[in-house]
């Protein structure tokens, strides 16, 4: 004979209790989802900045290769006596070109804060794209431009209807090895001092591709070892190095010579921050006056802070990328004259 159960062990859940149960089910989920959503937010934005950050790291170690490369192939040549015509002296002399200078002031498009660095290196790129012969010499440039993307886009981007983008963007420019406009300037030319040696090339849009986009400047800075000058701007007092000038001071003479060492930095934009942007054919409000920045290498350090925090009131985010780079085929000399 079976005894009956209890009343009380023979009911269910009440109602109550079943509310109680979903509504607690019902927060569970709630905030398994927040969390979920915000991890998701959090591996995106993360995502996003870690690829940007890459991007904009494998740009810069893109220049820092180019620019290690940089050669000026220097010879000595014989001087002269303007009066008797007998020989007086050898100075060095040389066909190419190494040339950092405030970006405005010598390239057209360029943006207003940073500077802009021309140079050659034995890379072998040709017109067709080939690198045929690795040795043969180009001519390479980098500096910041602000505008559309209009001229570097393929046709086909605007026949979908694909509108164009205003933006800061780290530009380089390539003058190829059998086209080489340096040696039609400077053959049997050892005293040519102008710019067509890049600023001809340069006009032509087939000379230049984006590197890095979102770049808000670029900066470089020519200077000696540590040994050699500890302020490490007294080989370009305003950001000026130019191979054909010549400085009485034989310490820092650029006349033909290498700098031994280039530092690089770079500002660039954080991938949320774009978004808050209104990109307009002008350069947006950052906060600081953008003409106002490296113009004086004793404030690099300053200057690179102050737009961080001018773009933080903004409530935008920036990375800055520094490196230095040694530049193995320069011999400097501190005895030279002229």
């Amino acid at each position: 004979m079976t005894k009956d159960l209890p009343q009380s062990r023979r009911q269910g859940f009440s109602l109550l209790e079943l509310l109680v149960a979903m509504a607690l089910l019902l927060l569970v989920v709630g905030l398994s989802a927040g969390i979920l959503s915000a991890t998701q937010d959090v591996w995106k934005r993360v995502s996003s900045q870690t690829e940007q950050q890459r991007g904009a790291r494998q740009s810069l170690d893109t220049v820092s290769r180019r620019i290690s490369q940089a050669v000026l192939n220097p010879y000595w040549s014989v001087v002269y006596d303007n009066t008797t015509g007998q020989p007086r002296r050898f100075e060095r002399a040389s066909e190419l070109r190494f040339l950092v200078s405030p970006a405005a002031s010598i390239v057209s498009t360029a943006a207003e804060a940073g500077t802009a660095i021309f140079f050659q290196s034995p890379t072998g790129y040709f017109s067709d794209g080939s690198g045929e012969l690795g040795s043969a010499l180009n001519t390479w440039g980098y500096f910041i431009e602000y505008g559309s993307d209009q001229s570097y886009r393929p046709d086909f981007l605007a026949s979908a209807g694909v509108p164009e983008q205003n933006r800061f963007r780290l530009i380089e420019f390539l003058d190829p090895s059998d086209n080489l406009e340096v040696f039609r300037r400077t053959s049997a030319k050892p005293d040519y001092v102008g710019r067509e040696w890049f600023a001809t090339p340069l006009a032509s849009p087939l000379r230049k591709r984006i590197l890095a986009e979102n770049v808000l400047a670029f900066v470089v800075l020519p200077r000696l070892s540590s040994l050699e000058d500890p302020s490490g701007v007294a080989l370009a007092s305003n950001y000026a190095y130019d191979t054909t000038a010549r400085n009485p001071d034989k310490r820092f003479n650029p006349r033909n010579q290498l700098p031994p060492v280039v530092e690089i930095a770079a500002v660039v934009l954080d991938s949320r921050s774009i978004a808050k942007i209104n990109w307009g054919t002008s350069p947006p409000d950052l906060g600081i006056a953008m003409n106002s920045l490296f113009k004086d290498p004793a404030k690099l350090n300053k200057d690179l802070e102050d737009l961080r925090l001018a773009l933080r009131g903004k409530n935008l985010e920036a990375r800055i990328f520094r490196q230095t780079i040694p530049i193995p085929s320069a011999r400097w000399s501190t005895e030279q004259k002229d």
